[in-house]
């Protein structure tokens, strides 16, 4: 059973954040203010979390507040230990808004999962809570390390079309942890070979990205296009040769000024001869994210629950906001539905046979333009889910 990660650190961060913005700076002119907090929370998963969070910042000038970016640059560093033996270590350098019409952003992450979610690869896999008991209290975990460097290049082309070209760089290993394990088993069986065994990936990326959102953060109205194809090859760099290729449109429509509706529908093939790491992944023009489950696919799924790949999901959100002062703060409150599976040996077709469906409730706290915080409860096949969120799903 999961419990949701307990920190007030992160409310205090962005908290800061708002108040950066208002000490008597000139916005119109260039400035940086920084970000410093601690991090501490617990989790039944990994134990006591220790850590810390630094950002340098340069907010938006305020004849541009209004634009969707919600700063013109921002660098940050972040870091937490485990108890259990995970850490995570991450610097990431972002520019929406430094040179009109170009967008830059580059990423370097090292990351060890030691109690990693597995449960086996394809739509039917199980969750069967008898099968952890005292003898085998890792059965439905794995050994997950990650190392990536990311890069990335935006330019509009015209409008809020804009064309995106980077590179996506990473060595992973992802093996079972002491004792009995499905992914023990999957590698006894003679599943995929590079289970337990370090592997190279390195891919060119390249997409179009149609974007109308009024805002980055927080959209309360547009569209969110996205098309982007990855492509890696053993004959040039990595170990693995593949095509990842990723299509994901979002639309959020106003209906009262209080009362918000969004939709999210994502597709994502791969061909070639991908490894089941390459599973972990789904494509974004700014970021990867999760498989199908957890806060960034399927709210109502515990955290990467389903493994393939071929990816198809949807998400669907009513959002009413509570309370709000504009570019200050704001709570809201959202009802969800979220739907979708994955494909292993049948490939990737559009349909709604066998989705896995869930649905839930939650509460979002934004400060100032970037800093947002929230809960959600999903409700899905495997039981109730809470999750803690840094952004909001889509």
């Amino acid at each position: 059973m999961r419990t949701i990660a307990l920190s007030m650190a992160l409310l205090l961060a962005l908290t800061a954040q708002g108040w950066g913005q208002d000490e008597g700076f000139d916005l119109e002119q260039d400035y940086w203010f920084n970000v410093l907090y601690p991090k501490a929370f617990f989790t039944v998963t990994e134990g006591l979390s220790i850590g810390g969070h630094l950002a340098y910042i340069q907010p938006v000038r305020f004849r541009d507040f209004e634009n969707p970016p919600p700063y013109r640059a921002s660098l940050s560093f972040d870091g937490q230990i485990s108890t259990s033996g995970s850490r995570f270590l991450k610097f990431d350098a972002r520019a929406p808004g430094l040179s009109n019409g170009w967008r830059f952003s580059a990423q370097l992450l090292a990351r060890r999962r030691a109690k990693d979610n597995y449960f086996g690869i394809g739509n039917a896999t199980v969750r069967e809570p008898d099968s952890i008991t005292d003898a085998q209290p890792n059965f439905y975990r794995a050994i997950r390390n990650r190392y990536a460097a990311r890069g990335e290049v935006q330019r509009t082309i015209v409008g809020p079309l804009r064309v995106l070209a980077g590179f996506n760089l990473e060595r992973w290993r992802i093996g079972p942890p002491e004792g009995p394990s499905a992914i023990a088993t999957d590698l006894a069986n003679g599943g995929d070979p590079t289970i337990g065994v370090g592997t190279n990936d390195f891919s060119l990326r390249f997409g179009l990205i149609f974007d109308t959102r009024n805002d980055e953060v927080a959209p309360e109205r547009g569209v969110h296009v996205q098309a982007i194809v990855g492509i890696a090859d053993a004959d040039v760099a990595g170990d693995v040769t593949y095509t990842r290729t990723t299509v994901s449109a979002s639309a959020f429509l106003t209906a009262t000024p209080r009362l918000q509706f969004a939709a999210r529908v994502v597709g994502q093939a791969m061909s070639g001869t991908p490894p089941f790491g390459t599973y972990y992944l789904i494509d974004g023009g700014d970021h990867f994210y999760n498989s199908l489950g957890g806060s960034s696919s399927h709210r109502a799924l515990i955290n990467n629950r389903f493994l393939g790949r071929d990816k198809l999901f949807t998400n669907i959100e009513v959002r009413y906001t509570i309370f709000a002062i504009p570019t200050l703060y704001r709570v809201s409150v959202l009802a969800f539905f979220d739907a979708g599976r994955v494909f292993q040996a049948q490939g990737f077709r559009l349909t709604t046979e066998d989705f896995k469906a869930g649905g839930g409730s939650g509460l979002f706290v934004q400060l100032g333009r970037a800093g947002i915080a929230g809960v959600t409860l999903g409700v899905g096949p495997d039981g109730a889910i809470p999750e803690f969120h840094a952004r909001w799903t889509f």
